[in-house]
């Protein structure tokens, strides 16, 4: 019994310890962490940051096509239709297997075609399409002397009085450090002084570590839509559901007025 205690207690000390670790490790990422406003010379780095950033939820996309009712239904057809017509086990399988490489290819070519219309849209002229627009900025995190993270924003399109919060990337080696919620404040306080009580954002139902990094730093889910993507037929059965998530920024009272 003495001997579970002692074993218990060194866990809980083991465990501590690398907590102190890990919160010694991301003050000091705090402190090295930079933001400041994009520059041309960031163009490259940049736009490599967001091709990286939707190329690593590729597997989580055709994951969540191949949960979805309709794939599921029409893999089991084929499936019973060549089990059927074949009356041998091995050739269902094979056209099955087939089909999900398929579809993994389908898959992959619609993130590919976003990848490239958002290169090829905004993040083609970031100067103009942020830099120079009015109530609009881009901003890059640097750490150790590197671009790790970007993020921009813009007047919501849908209701101009919010500001949209836009492009958030983070590299993969560099997240879990709080880079990403210094460049949500960023825009926060960005939109605080522009004038803007709101600030909005849309994420995608693959994106969970998104989902968990916006509603900590106090953004709240406010809709749900679908956002098919119609250049296929293919493309047309790869429903996403969309999230947008809404922060009102807090209206600070001077106690004096209290």
């Amino acid at each position: 019994m003495f001997a579970q205690l002692a074993l218990s207690g060194r866990t809980a000390t083991l465990v501590c310890e690398k907590i102190c670790d890990w919160h010694s490790s991301f003050k000091i990422a705090m402190a090295s962490c930079k933001v400041r406003r994009y520059e041309d010379s960031d163009y490259e780095t940049v736009r490599n940051i967001f091709t990286a950033g939707m190329t690593e939820l590729q597997p989580s996309v055709f994951v969540n096509f191949l949960k979805q009712p309709t794939c599921l239904l029409g893999l089991m057809s084929a499936f019973c239709i060549l089990l059927l017509s074949s009356k041998s086990f091995l050739l269902p399988v094979l056209g099955v297997t087939l089909l999900v490489a398929l579809l993994r290819y389908w898959t992959v070519g619609a993130s590919n075609r976003y990848i490239t219309d958002s290169l090829n849209s905004d993040l083609m002229d970031i100067q103009r399409s942020y830099m120079k627009s009015e109530n609009s900025c881009f901003w890059v995190a640097e750490l150790d002397g590197c671009c790790v993270g970007m993020v921009a924003c813009h007047p919501d399109r849908e209701t101009v009085e919010y500001l949209e919060l836009g492009r958030m990337s983070v590299l993969a080696a560099y997240r879990r450090k709080g880079i990403a919620k210094v460049l949500c404040r960023t825009v926060i306080d960005f939109a605080r002084q522009s004038g803007y009580n709101t600030v909005v954002l849309k994420t995608s139902e693959v994106q969970v570590a998104a989902h968990r990094l916006y509603e900590s730093v106090g953004f709240k889910k406010v809709k749900e839509t679908s956002f098919p993507l119609p250049s296929s037929f293919v493309d047309s059965l790869l429903k996403f559901k969309i999230y947008r998530y809404r922060y009102d920024i807090p209206t600070v009272v001077d106690d004096r007025y209290k």
